[in-house]
Parts: C-alpha cells; structure tokens; sequence
C-alpha cells in the first residue's frame, strides 16, 4: 500500500504556478533533447541523498533520505539500502522518526540531454513507500536530484561510489555540515565542524559547533571524541559536551575517500550532510571566494544570498559584496570587509556590511555577522555563531566556495538545480541547458510541494558574466498548459570554476538557491562542493500535526 498525501493549497498570488489545475505534463510542444546520454550512463553503485519538506496523510515535516543503489545501466536499481529521516512518515505510520536499513529498489530512464526521472521503494512495517525522482546528469558519476511525487519535495545529489573502501583509506581530516531539526521536530538544528580520523577510525582531535533554533550558547568550539567506520552503511558517534545532544549516532555512506555523507540515526535530532576532506587545507582560504548562505530572517521568514569576497587567509576580508532575497525582497550589500581569527581548524569569521535576514517594515539593513567557519579542499563551512536568537540577528549558514575562474564555458550543455520557497511552500527544480553565444535554451522540470511540472520548455533565455565572475541569468516565463504557468525566473551568478556556478534567484515571487554545471557524459569526474549547496530556509519551521493522530488510506 502507498501512504497518500496532501497537496498543500496554493496561499498566495506568489506562488510559482498559477494553476487553475494542476497539471503534471506540458499541452505545448517541446523539442527533442539533444545529446548523448542513456541509460547506461547509470552503472554502478550510486550513494544518493536528497532532503527537503514531506507531507504524509496530514503531517507535514523536514525529511531526508540517505543510502545506495546499484543501477544496472539499462534501467534498474537493485540491491539499495537506505536510510530515512522524516517526522511525517513516522507520524503517519504511528512509528520511529528515523528508519534505518531499508532494502530497495526501483527504476529508472534516461533521456539524451542527461535529464532523467525514476523512483524507490521501501516496506516499512507492512507499507510500501515510494519517492518518485527527478534529476539531471552532469557525467556517468554525479547529477543533480529532486524528489519528484505528490507528497513532498527536496533536492540532493547521486553520486557514484568508490569500490570497496578500506577504513585505513579514511585516515586523515575532514569538516563536516550537517542540518536538520531537533528533537521537537519543529526547530531547525545545524551544525558544522572538523575531526581527524586516524588508521582504525577512531576521531583523534576535532571541534564542532552547533546552532539550534538560532541558538549558539554554550554550543560553540567544542571538543568532540567518536569515531567514523566504513561499511554498507558505516555508522559513526561524534561525542561533545553540549547539554542535551552528548552522543550523537550516524549512518555513513561512503562516496570516496575524500567525500562521506552522514545521516542521524537517533532521536536526539534529525540531521544530514557531508563531511569532506580537509588534508590538504586545514587553514582559511585565500583569494577571491564565492559566498553561499541561506537561512530564516527575524520574522521567521526565508532568505538566501550570495556574493564575492577576498580574503587574505589570515586576518582579513578585504572587500566583497553580497546579494540577498529575503522573502522577494532583493538588494545589495556592495561594501563587505570583514576579519578571521583561526585556532585549530577552526575559524572566527566576522563580515561587516552584509544582509544576513533582518526583515524591518519591509527594509533590509546592513550590519556585522559571526560565523563559525571550518575549512575542506575547495572551500568552508560556514554557521552562524553570534547567539541568533536575539531581536536582531537571523539563523544562518552555508559555505564558502574557493574561486579558480571568472567565466564558463560557452556553446555547451548545462545541468541546472534549484531549490527554494514560494506562497505555496517548498519548490525544487530540474534543468538542462545549453549554451549558443549568450543565449540558451533547453528544458525544466518542477516540483511544488505536489505541483508537478515536466518537460516545460524554458524558451529563450540570457546570461551575462562581469570580470569578476559575477553575472545573470535569465529565463522568460513559461506557459505550461493551457491553465498554468510558470514566471520568469531571474538569478544572480557566481562563477566557481570554469564549469560550475552559484545561482542566487532574485524573484519577488520566488526565491532559491543552487548551481548550474557543466555536462560531459563520458567524465568520470564529479565535483564534491556540488553537494555542500544545500538552502537551509527548507527545514525552518516545519509544521508537525500531533503524533499518532493519522488515518491511513489503504
């Protein structure tokens, strides 16, 4: 049996579809992809992980889903393994809030552009579960997913998998970010830090800090002990001395040695994320870098922003600039300096001038903002550490993305995921792309919380990128049918790479957050800060009916 859902009703005149029904194919002809993906792009064992907003049969909750599955290149995935966090579920099902081990399969199709759709399924106690998904391929070893069903929405990544990791292949260091809720299910809990792992597994020296519900006392720069184990899955105890977390439990996918996804297995908090090695750059960065931050202003509303910032890599920000969207408000910081204290792989990072979520009678207000900042190869994570649950501070994090280029490629196809809110709740997108001189053109695919849109042509749009590697990108608005629609979509870029960007959606209607990166099918190389994009305005606030109080359709 399937548990069923609810589509959350549409609440505002802003919400990304105008819908007089909700439509789940396009009336208008699109044309063909182009390229030379199939099927058999998939082969291998693929860690996949996505996360975002569940509704089951009337509850409503953060969920997330971590695991691996064999797709056998012509369609099938067999012998997967995963694990769920999702309060909703578990609500529904009059059950646990996390679920671990779970055998699945599923299917999926591949079109030629790279983009495709599929789906798993578990038993949980009885009940067949099915996330539908939604994703683009970037190479035969990483895309951009979604989940694609009526019943909720999210994004994340698949990422094939490294064969047979020895534990002693994990010695070394990492920082780590991780987000979720706590243990009321209805306050966002993140946290960030690093450990050192010797030959055996066991955590050598680390740190960690944590912000729950925006707050940040007494859960700052501490020491944590554990340890981290492979195996299918690898579990992993990271101990600190935070009143009411002590031992914190994870399940560990291994994508290689360089890459681990986490997600937790007990009660005393739901979180996921990724730890990413650290050896090679255990000290603040230095140069031009890339800023990606999300999160909830004081009036407990979404926001997401991006900008540029130089550092020196020891002591300062030398200038910057910031861009933000705080529930369709858009503005610009241009003036960021800030400074860095580093212990350890910690470091005390203080940005002066920028947006960081204050939400006054409609205006935004520049001011100086912590965080605390841990180091990894390509760039850092990034929470907010100055107690913001005061009047005046938001609840913030994210990272910090080493820049190598200022423009990307041109005349070549693009994977695009975003992942944001509008009126009517959590929206996660699907895209690809391709690139004539400043123009493009290609097909988009959608999830509103339930609202499902396929195969919409995304028209002609334009792109732009200044010197400094910030620029646009634009798309005209869509007709989907003949009763829906989608808006204009509007984003700032930064450049990472040659072959990566940050997109920061810069709609009144809309706003979100997420990366557009180059395709090449026959690469087998993937980009780890891919994974690290995450917003975090998806796990704010979730709404959680009382437990055990669902009715199962059967």
């Amino acid at each position: 049996m399937r548990i069923p859902g609810i589509i959350v009703p549409i609440v505002s005149i802003l919400a990304l579809f105008a819908l007089a029904g909700c439509g789940s194919s396009s009336d208008q002809p699109t044309p063909p992809p182009g390229g030379s993906f199939t099927n058999s792009a998939l082969n291998g064992t693929y860690v996949v992980s996505f996360s975002g907003y569940d509704t089951s049969n009337g509850y409503g909750s953060y969920f997330s889903v971590l695991g691996s599955v064999t797709a056998n290149g012509s369609g099938g995935f067999t012998n997967g393994t995963i694990d769920i966090d999702d309060p909703a579920l578990g609500s529904a099902l009059r059950s646990n809030y996390a679920f671990t081990h779970l055998p699945t399969s599923g299917t999926y199709n591949v079109t030629s552009d790279g983009r495709g759709t599929g789906n798993i399924s578990v038993s949980i106690n009885g009940t067949n579960v099915q996330f539908g998904l939604d994703f683009v391929l970037t190479s035969n070893s990483h895309g951009a997913i979604t989940r694609f069903d009526s019943y909720g929405s999210g994004s994340g990544a698949i990422d094939l998998q490294s064969a047979n990791l020895a534990q002693s292949s994990l010695a070394g260091s990492y920082a780590f970010g991780f987000n979720g809720v706590d243990s009321t299910v209805v306050n966002s809990l993140s946290t960030v830090g690093a450990f050192t792992l010797d030959g055996n597994g066991q955590i050598t020296a680390g740190q960690q800090d944590f912000g729950d519900n925006g707050n940040s006392r007494g859960l700052r720069n501490l020491p944590i002990s554990g340890s981290v184990l492979v195996g299918v899955p690898g579990s992993s105890q990271l101990t600190t001395s935070a009143f009411g977390f002590g031992t914190l439990h994870f399940d560990v996918w291994a994508i290689d040695s360089t890459h681990l996804k986490f997600i937790e297995t007990d009660s005393v908090g739901y979180m996921e994320g990724d730890a990413i090695s650290s050896t090679g750059h255990t000290s603040f960065p230095s140069g031009p870098l890339v800023l990606a931050l999300s999160g909830e202003d004081v009036s407990e509303g979404p926001f997401a922003a991006g900008g540029l910032l130089m550092s020196n890599g020891t002591s300062q920000i030398t200038s910057g600039l910031e861009d933000i969207n705080d529930q369709g408000i858009v503005a610009e910081a241009p003036s960021v300096t800030g400074s860095l204290s580093s212990s350890g792989p910690r470091t005390v990072l203080t940005l002066n001038g920028i947006y960081n979520g204050i939400l006054t009678n409609n205006t935004l207000g520049a001011a100086s903002y912590t965080f605390a900042a841990y180091p990894y190869d390509g760039g850092a994570f990034l929470l907010e550490a100055d107690n913001g649950a005061g009047s005046t501070f938001g609840i913030s994090g994210g990272n910090l993305y080493v820049q190598s280029a200022t423009s990307i490629e041109a005349s070549q196809g693009y994977g695009l995921n975003l992942s944001g809110v509008n009126g009517n709740g959590e929206v996660d997108s699907i895209a690809q792309f391709t690139t004539s001189g400043s123009t493009m053109s290609g097909l988009y695919d959608a999830n509103n919380l339930g609202y499902l849109v396929t195969g919409a042509n995304l028209g002609t749009g334009s792109y732009s990128i200044n010197p400094n590697g910030r620029g646009s990108l634009s798309f005209p608005s869509m007709q989907v049918n003949a009763n829906s629609y989608i808006p204009a979509l509007n984003s700032t870029l930064y450049v990472l790479d040659s072959s990566t960007a940050l997109l920061l959606e810069t709609d009144s209607s809309q706003l979100s957050i997420g990366t557009i990166q180059l395709q090449n099918p026959s690469s087998g190389s993937s980009m780890t800060q891919l994974s690290t994009v995450r917003p975090r305005f998806t796990i704010v606030n979730p709404v959680l009916s009382a437990h055990g109080s669902a009715h199962l359709k059967r």
